[in-house]
């Protein structure tokens, strides 16, 4: 038994515990051990109680390695590991390396060296320096093969462009923050955040720089679609968190793309008329289907509301992306259209307060957060930074309840236009 003032030896116990666990499981079901080799398959989805089982093994594995290695390791080895994983995945991407290695078998770093045009011996080292991160290793000497963390970059699109995203956005942007930051203390201007700082050209946000740079653009929007994908943002939760007292009358979807969450409510709530708008480039693919009361309007959310008196205007999961002093003027927009007891619905993420999350959550939300502050000038708030938010730009609005769906990622916050 572990004792009760040792940590480690608890995490130890959870790490042994779910590892068996998990190794039966995917014994039963004719699954390889866990590994990293070439032939391990690349994505497993687990039942909920095995998928409970691996995230505790990833916290506890986290924590435990960081109590093994220490404050003034901890502090001195992850900004060198960091930069060595940044510096050996853009140029495995910048060379396509992932689709020059063969996905079975391997190839000579002389061989690959001359499809690249760099020279052998610092191609080698380069590659090996990656090896220790599990990318790509010697299957004997004097060549390079896969592993399945390097195959997936070759055999899936999407990672591909997370990689190129990753390599020519974010870290970009993570590097350019602190000056960013000594320009701009407030964080309020899209124009200048860590990213426009390093590689803009001057635009007044991201959203003008991926206009001019449709490669990048598209890599975006396929990452975003993505995570548009995962279960945790259907358009069921919206659904299933919907005020009661709002499923008939005329519904604006601002920021609704190609209407797949208007329709959705629209199936649901036949009494709902709904007119989705946003700018003209991003309402060029929707397609309005028979049957379901949803049209279409161009329409610059930064402006004034050309729809008056309608019964719930809806921004979901688009206000994260925009500095607290664009959110008040989004809104603000809205106030000339609006009439007594109209509500005002954002589906959006909400930060849970700090130290209430696993490490592994906790870790993927600070990072999330953290790109909305280098590439927007935005957060993900908090339930009280949302609140400040919408009561700043005008009093009369006020907030009368906050919903958090189980498993969704995003919540809805009820307002209602008090005047």
């Amino acid at each position: 038994m572990a004792s009760e003032n040792s940590r480690s030896a608890s995490l130890a116990e959870i790490i042994s515990d779910s590892t068996t666990k998990i190794e039966a499981y995917r014994k039963e079901e004719g699954l390889p051990p866990l590994s990293l080799g070439p032939d391990a398959p690349l994505d497993v989805k687990y039942p909920p109680n095995i998928e409970q089982c691996r995230r505790a093994l990833i916290d506890a594995s986290l924590e435990l390695g960081d109590l093994a290695t220490g404050p003034v390791e901890l502090r001195l080895v992850p900004g060198w590991a960091v930069m060595t994983m940044f510096a050996v995945t853009q140029f495995i991407f910048d060379f396509d390396i992932a689709h020059r290695v063969p996905l079975t078998g391997d190839v000579s770093y002389e061989d690959l060296s001359k499809t690249i045009n760099v020279g052998a011996s610092v191609l080698r080292q380069v590659l090996r320096a990656g090896m220790p991160y599990h990318m790509f290793y010697e299957s004997r000497p004097g060549y390079v093969a896969h592993t399945a963390t390097t195959k997936i970059m070759a055999r899936e699109p999407l990672i591909k462009d997370w990689t190129g995203l990753s390599t020519d956005v974010l870290f970009p942007g993570g590097a350019g923050l602190t000056e960013a930051l000594r320009r701009e203390p407030a964080a309020n201007d899209p124009a200048k955040t860590g990213f426009m700082l390093a590689k803009g050209e001057g635009e007044s946000g991201m959203y003008m720089y991926l206009e001019k740079h449709p490669e990048q653009a598209r890599r975006f929007a396929g990452v975003m679609g993505a995570f548009q994908q995962d279960e945790a943002y259907a358009p069921r939760h919206l659904i299933d968190s919907w005020p009661n007292d709002v499923q008939n009358g005329k519904l604006i979807d601002l920021g609704g793309s190609t209407g797949t969450v208007a329709f959705a409510l629209a199936q649901a709530f036949p009494g709902l008329e709904i007119v989705v708008q946003d700018l003209p480039g991003a309402l060029e693919a929707a397609k309005v289907q028979e049957g379901k009361n949803v049209s279409f309007m161009p329409h610059d959310f930064f402006n004034e509301q050309p729809i008056k008196d309608a019964d719930v205007y809806m921004f979901r999961w688009v206000l994260h992306n925009w500095p607290d002093a664009h959110v008040q003027r989004i809104l603000r927009a809205l106030i000339p259209s609006l009439k007594p007891g109209a509500k005002v619905i954002i589906f959006d993420e909400i930060m849970p307060p700090a130290g209430t999350m696993t490490l592994s959550v906790e870790r993927n939300q600070r990072n999330i957060d953290f790109g909305m502050l280098i590439l927007f000038n935005s957060k993900i708030r908090d339930v009280e930074e949302w609140k400040e938010v919408i009561t700043q730009s005008d009093q009369r609005f006020k907030v009368t309840g906050v919903r958090c769906p189980e498993d969704s990622r995003l919540s809805l916050i009820e307002i209602e236009w008090q005047p």
